[in-house]
């Protein structure tokens, strides 16, 4: 009776956030141009959402291939052609929007599930999630055989805060947290040790510091992944590269509806005209920017006609980006001893690993190369990097050192190849930063946003969130030109308590 009335509560953990008029036309009889600048998994949402429609879509990508952060590219090594991708990616079972998707362009076969959700400890110690009952209330209690809480938790007069946890709700939890660190937070409360950890350990999923990480912002994160559904920590992953196992489709899907994909076309001029857009000098009746925060600041810095808009232009050109991450993509002749360990574990970092992921456990390609060449691929990420380390060989070097501390197994491995990334083009969600993010929708005619970066009237976070922001924009768009919108689903934007 009680989770039945949790369940209620909570709207049967699924809700749609717009209500489409079935009276309405699906098609667009007079194609209206459409100019989406930037090729990732916003701008794959927009394109594919409106060119099904009968829009003229132009998707402006500066790379060779489709994705950004979930795209993949092939490159050169020892004799060798290998593929590469931005970092790992989890599709958890409540991003129902892009799951929709998967299923729509013909992808979601390729869905597998993880086994557990690890975290590794030092002086090997390790956490797992499996078996965690999935309805909320139930699973926080169920964090006591966890060591996580404990009747002290409950207790504690000073973590009475924590039931905002329960109570997420844009409009005050933003008032009331979103200037508070998470560190801040955690001291506040006398957070025990080990809860600390796992909250660190979301709080750099986020690419974010404990100290720099609004806790507003990990409480909506908490509320989505946590306490809006029954889904629980698991997740899935695709079985083989993203290339293969997601770009492909969304290529062919967006050449059956004829949009453009012009590959290696960065847009170098950017103008609001009378009758809409000028993008590299040709005209387009609408725009949607899906670049990353770090280039659409670029973006807006140089464009022309926007002077009319001083709101958009503060607002994008305040974007902030977050602290700088590397990814390390190693191809070696051994294998980690634990043949138990899920395709991706997370680290209690000692210095900067955040995560290792086993590529030859997940990947079918990688699973080839890895049966072939008796070897293990190893992918380590530090989501932030410690401002400490500047130097690339030095963080190289960091970065082994802690893989071998908890795989201690696998010193004295040869790396056949690497790959090595150290970048800084992910959104912060810094304390303060949440009252002058930009919405989707713009005050600039014609003008749409969307990213993981876009304050939306969701909770969405990461992958789906850039997938849902382009859905939004994209209807936007319909709306205006008289067209029947698409569903967008949400877990309950409140929480159990709100």
């Amino acid at each position: 009776m009680i989770r039945k009335q949790i369940r209620n509560r909570l709207q049967n953990y699924k809700v749609s956030l717009n209500s489409p008029d079935p009276e309405l036309p699906f098609n667009i009889l007079t194609p209206k141009k459409v100019a989406v600048i930037g090729g990732g998994l916003a701008g794959i949402s927009t394109a594919c959402n409106l060119s099904e429609r009968g829009f003229k879509v132009d998707l402006f990508e500066k790379e060779n291939f489709l994705g950004g952060k979930v795209g993949s590219w092939t490159f050169d090594s020892n004799g060798e052609k290998l593929r590469a991708e931005h970092g790992f990616h989890g599709f958890f079972r409540q991003y129902y929007n892009l799951r929709s998707f998967l299923k729509k362009i013909g992808a979601y076969h390729h869905l597998i599930p993880i086994d557990d959700y690890v975290i590794l400890f030092d002086k090997n110690k390790k956490q797992g999630f499996k078996g965690l009952d999935n309805t909320p209330i139930y699973n926080i209690w169920g964090l006591r055989k966890f060591g996580i809480v404990d009747w002290k938790t409950f207790l504690n007069p000073m973590a009475l805060p924590f039931l905002n946890l329960l109570k997420f709700d844009s409009d005050t939890t933003y008032k009331k947290f979103d200037s508070e660190s998470f560190a801040d937070f955690a001291r506040r409360t006398r957070m025990n040790e080990k809860m600390r950890l796992v909250f660190n350990s979301f709080s750099r999923a986020f690419f974010s510091e404990p100290e720099d990480m609004s806790m507003a912002e990990l409480i909506k994160s908490f509320h989505f992944y946590f306490l809006s559904n029954e889904e629980g920590l698991l997740y899935d992953v695709l079985d083989d590269d993203f290339q293969l196992s997601f770009i492909s489709y969304c290529e062919t899907f967006l050449k059956k509806h004829n949009a453009n994909i012009r590959y290696k076309e960065p847009v170098i001029s950017f103008e609001k005209a009378n009758a809409g857009f000028l993008i590299n000098g040709e005209g387009f009746d609408y725009c949607v920017l899906c670049t990353d925060v770090k280039h659409t600041k670029q973006l807006i810095a140089g464009a022309k006609g926007f002077e009319p808009y001083p709101e958009t232009t503060r607002k994008l050109a305040g974007l902030k980006q977050s602290g700088r991450y590397a990814v390390y993509r190693l191809w070696t002749d051994r294998f980690e001893a634990d043949s138990t360990l899920p395709f991706f574990i997370f680290t209690d970092r000692l210095k900067c690993l955040d995560s290792v992921t086993l590529y030859h456990k997940m990947e079918k390609e990688s699973a080839e190369w890895s049966e072939k060449n008796n070897g293990g691929i190893f992918e380590l990420h530090s989501y932030s990097i410690p401002k400490n380390i500047m130097d690339d060989k030095e963080l190289k070097t960091e970065l082994l050192l802690e893989l071998f501390h908890y795989f201690p197994e696998l010193k004295g491995m040869h790396h056949k190849h690497e790959y090595f990334q150290h970048r800084d083009d992910f959104p912060g969600f810094h304390t303060g930063e949440h009252a002058s993010r930009p919405e989707v929708e713009t005050e600039v005619p014609g003008l749409y946003l969307a990213g993981d970066w876009v304050k939306m009237d969701n909770c969405a976070m990461l992958m789906e969130a850039a997938y849902t922001s382009g859905a939004m924009a994209a209807n936007y768009i319909m709306q205006n030109e008289g067209l029947r919108t698409n569903v967008i689903e949400s877990v309950p934007v409140k929480g159990l308590l709100a």
